[in-house]
């Protein structure tokens, strides 16, 4: 089996807000007991990167690779030959996968330097309407039980942050895997409530030839904030049928097809 070339690209916690860093470190541990993925981990903390971004992009890495997992907030890819090397790589085939806490990363309102063709990549993004309410419990409906990534797997309970209403701002064709139910009596520190409805939390769509994954589940903080008790662990990945659509959505988004990561069962330790 010829092993699929994912390369992991990971920011700074501390830019991020979001422990982009703890959660790289528990993906890749899914990654590889898959036995699928030849992983590339692309941070400028050596402790984590394999290599950092500096020689990442003087090499020729990035049109190598087959599927971009991408958790890098607003963090190195703000110049602009950067990002049409993304883009390229994408719109030429390789898969796309994105991740919690990178949605409001590229809004001009909340400061950052915009960049509409990752919008196009991801799909659903944070804007005005957009808000979550703590992290609590919450019960993920799987909404396309015949698509490759969600093969066999059942609806299940989570505790997370879900995001809702975000906004397709580009107006990208896309299809919602899965659903969370948005409980109106869950409120945020910042006193909104749940909307009472359904919302995207596993969607897929297409930039180029590339296939594309948007992952909201998965929030995890470096640190306790009050909003919701387990926020600053990995509780949002206990649940086995999380872990198994992230690692199919990598190599669904690399291939078209979910074959070596379908035996998966989910089961890693968490660190």
């Amino acid at each position: 089996m010829e092993k699929v070339k994912l390369h992991y690209l990971i920011g700074d916690v501390h830019l991020g807000g979001h422990d982009v860093q703890r959660v790289a470190r528990n993906n890749k541990l899914m990654l590889d007991k898959t036995d699928a993925f030849d992983v590339l981990m692309v941070c400028d903390d050596p402790a984590i990167g394999d290599m950092g971004f500096d020689q990442y992009f003087a090499g020729d890495y990035m049109e190598q690779c087959e599927v971009f997992v991408f958790n890098c907030g607003n963090y190195r890819f703000n110049v602009k030959s950067e990002q049409e090397r993304l883009e390229r790589a994408v719109a030429a085939g390789a898969g796309f996968v994105f991740l919690h806490g990178d949605h409001p990363c590229y809004w001009t309102e909340a400061g950052f330097v915009p960049w509409g063709e990752i919008e196009k990549m991801a799909g659903l993004m944070w804007r005005n309407e957009t808000r979550h309410g703590d992290y609590a419990d919450a019960h993920i409906t799987i909404q396309m039980p015949e698509h490759p990534i969600m093969q066999g797997l059942e609806d299940f309970d989570t505790r997370d942050e879900i995001f809702c209403r975000c906004e397709n701002v580009y107006g990208v064709p896309l299809e919602v895997l899965a659903t969370a139910y948005s409980d109106p009596n869950v409120v945020s520190r910042h006193g909104l409530h749940g909307t009472g409805e359904n919302e995207p939390v596993a969607v897929t769509g297409m930039y180029g030839k590339g296939r594309t994954f948007n992952y909201i589940l998965g929030h995890v903080w470096p640190y306790y904030t009050g909003h919701g008790l387990g926020e600053n662990t990995m509780l949002s990945f206990c649940p086995r049928q999380m872990r198994q659509i992230f690692v199919r959505a990598c190599e669904w988004a690399a291939t078209g097809r979910v074959e070596n990561t379908l035996k998966f069962d989910g089961k890693t330790k968490l660190i």
